[in-house]
């Protein structure tokens, strides 16, 4: 398969307009031509948002252009999906597009999640679907992700680990319910039901994001120590840590949680762990 050598330079590089073909580089297309990418990142439209842009184009016209990938005589979206839709409001026919060059599905879902990150538009379970969908449908690797849409591999680490939560859980992430930092602080809890009676006291309490981890961890000090541990080491390394400790024998471990792709790099890292904690 044809490598995009523009993936990885960032939203500029990936969604100019194609500057080898003048005549379709940026047009005015028929929005009945148009058809949603359905790997898009963005699942939740708020309505009364998009009436408000649809208000602002109206008025001032479309400042940036969508921009799509021709297929089949059709335009897949690759990033501007709540412009179509402000347009579809307006009963608009028309809509000022980018065509643009894409060679893969691949680069279609790596375009469209960047574009949705850097404008800040994603929902964080949004966000770790998309990683998600990369790592297990487009043969992605945690570090290829973190590199292309410009994330620390720990960041897109702990984004996925809220797909760890309970349905009900993500779901009221989904409903701007509660953030991501209370999200991670409930994943403490290690069961369902434990992760499921925290939130429910969350919504109840409008427990902020410590209140939620001194919840989540007994609010004793010692299980607050660990936790905090657990999150500096596994930030370190990049990957899950988990510290088990009996306190009626006095003795524990630490448990480094690693597949046969990460290995190496956590080998490499536990090296060169010593300056991480000076």
């Amino acid at each position: 398969m044809k490598k995009n050598n523009q993936i990885g330079k960032g939203i500029g590089a990936l969604l100019t307009p194609n500057k080898s073909s003048d005549n379709v580089a940026q047009n005015n297309i028929l929005i009945s031509r148009i058809t949603p990418n359905p790997n898009q990142p963005r699942k939740v439209f708020d309505e009364k948002a998009l009436k408000q842009l649809a208000q602002s184009i109206d008025e001032k016209g479309l400042i940036s252009p969508i921009t799509v990938k021709e297929s089949n005589n059709k335009y897949i979206i690759v990033a501007g999906e709540r412009r179509l839709r402000a347009h579809q409001l307006l009963k608009r026919k028309r809509i000022l597009a980018y065509i643009i060059d894409a060679d893969s599905n691949k680069d279609i879902m790596y375009m469209a999640l960047i574009e949705n990150i850097q404008r800040e538009d994603l929902n964080a379970i949004e966000q770790a679907k998309a990683y998600q969908y990369l790592k297990d449908n487009l043969a992605s690797s945690i570090t290829e992700i973190a590199k292309t849409v410009g994330k620390s591999r720990p960041a897109v680490s702990n984004s996925l680990r809220l797909l760890n939560l309970p349905t009900e859980i993500q779901d009221s992430i989904l409903k701007n319910e509660i953030n991501a930092g209370q999200a991670r602080a409930i994943l403490q809890k290690k069961t369902t039901q434990g992760m499921i009676l925290l939130w429910r006291r969350l919504l109840k309490e409008k427990m902020s994001v410590r209140k939620v981890e001194a919840a989540a961890s007994n609010n004793t000090k010692w299980n607050q120590q660990i936790n905090q541990i657990e999150s500096k080491i596994a930030r370190i390394i990049g990957t899950k840590v988990t510290i088990n400790n009996n306190k009626k024998t006095k003795k524990g471990f630490v448990k480094i949680h690693f597949d046969s792709k990460t290995w190496n790099r956590v080998i490499d890292k536990l090296k060169s762990i010593k300056s991480d904690f000076e």
